[in-house]
């Protein structure tokens, strides 16, 4: 560390993980390390600790997920703490008290970041929680969190005013960035010249859709609107996927099911031996690939198998127009790859999408109905492959002057508002102007000790969970001396709102009262499982019972005793 210099510590997936989130982390920490004035260490969310990838960043990379072999293997047999892992939720203390960074910013899913806030460090130093959020209503989690959180910034404009409207009016909207020296037009005939080597025709419709597999990315809609399309124009047109098939949506299902031919449909295939690629109609993963003859090298796709930002401009550069249909999204960082390319694109309009089709955007917008996804309750779009079939129209009779005038005003566009110069600037003021924190952190051997979870023997502690109601606590005050009975060589914590604490003062049976957190719902992390050891040898969750799943009333036929005489 240089002396007098800041210490950032970002939390975030690998920025050499080909994931939106690590391409994102790239990009700022590309730009802050060109600066020379900080000392930056990035907690690497999915990358295993003691890997020879970290080495390959000029800052200082560490992994989150275990290098030792039987550790991951006990990680994989429990989702729940293999997810843990994979965010860096066992790593993050750790790592805090060992490089003792004067600001935190954690870019993720929501879900990946709630862990930071709770921790005691959080508000002692400058902090920041940079998030996706792609759909209403906005869930409890995520409103505490906010609240929670001085520092609270969203990748789009759609979810910072749902979040203002429910009074969270201290967060703000920060794009996440883009490497756009990377995305730009290819001269005409280099182009050309990328058909010719993937055996496409010069004069081919190409419409594409650069995806990560998955639910929300609306790939039957899509086929059902091309095949709509195609039906009016049988021949000379494609519709390339830049995909895993192996993940996600069964696309083979689909195309059948919409009477297309699978050479209707064009994919990329990289190669794992001389990392070239192929765009060719889909066959099988692991085919053989026609540039260096490694048998059964090449695949789809993936985050750990994909192609160089300088590949993926030249797949830009093959289509004619771009096409991205999906349920909802955090940012979606491929249209503004597309729009740097200067091509049209055809986006749903809803969630961050609703900022791409902005008139100033110069997207054509695709209408959706409304559906609501079970158990989030979330507002989704279902997209109209009829208004895919239009958009597709609309781009396919569009004049080639007025196609181009529209794609340099969207390059232009997403230049202003979401390159790497625009966003990170943004980043680099708000270090600036952050104080060297003062927080005197406490020694390794300490480390704990401000924390009422990790303080004293855990092997004699007991925690009660009641995070209201006010009645219900107090009315559970009754259970405690029949608890230390039981128990009587173990101290009692009780987790409760911060407001029903001094209920608990002066209880001669309670050692600590102590503020609920979320992650208390779950037994195995207060009580340890697996690789992780947990904070209280028992853990008693009696309102999961009463307030949250209601469990108790069998018909009032049931016969149950309760000691109530202390």
């Amino acid at each position: 560390m240089t002396s007098g210099r800041k210490k950032i510590l970002f939390q975030t997936d690998f920025s050499l993980a080909k994931t939106g989130f690590g391409r994102t982390a790239k990009a700022i920490l590309v730009y802050l390390y060109k600066l020379n004035k900080y000392d930056i260490v990035h907690l690497s969310c999915g990358e295993k600790q003691g890997s020879p990838s970290l080495q390959k960043t000029p800052w200082k990379s560490i992994g989150c997920i275990p290098l030792d072999i039987e550790a991951r293997k006990k990680l994989s047999k429990d989702e729940l703490e293999s997810k843990k892992a994979y965010y860096g939720i066992h790593s993050l203390d750790q790592v805090v008290y060992q490089e003792k960074p004067d600001i935190y910013i954690g870019i993720q899913d929501i879900w990946g970041l709630t862990h930071a806030i709770e921790k005691p460090w959080f508000k002692e130093i400058t902090s920041v929680i940079w998030t996706t959020l792609d759909s209403v209503p906005a869930l409890p989690l995520t409103i505490d969190a906010a609240e929670k959180s001085s520092n609270f910034w969203i990748w789009s404009d759609f979810a910072t005013k749902e979040l203002h409207r429910l009074g969270q009016t201290h967060t703000k909207t920060v794009h996440g960035p883009i490497e756009d020296s990377f995305f730009y037009k290819l001269p005409n005939e280099e182009s050309l010249k990328l058909r010719e080597e993937n055996e496409i025709d010069k004069n081919c419709f190409v419409i594409g859709f650069v995806f990560r597999n998955q639910l929300r990315k609306s790939v039957p809609n899509l086929l059902q609107g091309f095949s709509k399309w195609k039906k009016q124009h049988p021949s000379n047109s494609k519709l390339l996927l830049h995909t895993g098939w192996s993940e996600g949506w069964d696309i083979n299902k689909h195309i059948v099911e919409n009477n297309l031919s699978n050479e209707d449909i064009l994919t990329t295939y990289c190669c794992m031996n001389c990392n070239n690629y192929t765009i060719q109609s889909f066959t099988e993963e692991g085919i053989q690939c026609k540039y260096c003859g490694a048998p059964e090298s090449c695949y789809t796709p993936m985050p750990e198998n994909g192609v160089s930002e300088e590949q993926l401009n030249e797949i830009y550069n093959l289509m004619d127009t771009y096409c991205h249909p999906f349920t909802s999204g955090g940012q979606e960082i491929p249209i503004q790859e597309a729009k740097l390319t200067e091509l049209i694109t055809l986006v749903t309009n809803y969630s961050c999408g609703e900022e791409m089709c902005l008139p100033e955007a110069h997207s054509i917008p695709l209408e959706w109905t409304e559906y609501r996804e079970h158990k989030s309750e979330y507002k989704k779009a279902s997209t109209s492959p009829d208004s895919i079939a239009e958009a597709i129209h609309e781009v396919y009779t569009m004049g080639k002057a007025k196609k181009e005038k529209l794609g340099k005003k969207a390059r232009q566009w997403v230049l202003d508002n979401y390159s790497s110069e625009s966003v990170c600037k943004i980043v680099e003021k708000f270090i600036d102007d952050a104080p060297k924190t003062k927080y005197k952190y406490p020694s390794k051997a300490d480390a704990g000790a401000e924390n009422p979870l990790s303080e004293g023997d855990k092997n004699k502690k007991i925690l009660f969970v009641m995070p209201g109601k006010e009645r219900d606590l107090f009315l559970s005050t009754s259970l405690f001396k029949s608890m230390q009975d039981l128990y009587p060589d173990h101290d009692l914590y009780v987790a409760t709102n911060k407001r029903f604490f001094p209920i608990l003062e002066g209880n001669p049976y309670v050692h600590k009262a102590i503020e609920y957190l979320p992650q208390m719902d779950d037994l195995f992390w207060l009580e340890g499982k697996g690789l992780h050891e947990g904070f209280f040898k028992i853990a008693f969750i009696p309102y999961i019972n009463t307030q949250k799943i209601i469990t108790f009333t069998h018909n009032g036929e049931d016969k149950i005793a309760y000691d109530l005489k202390h």
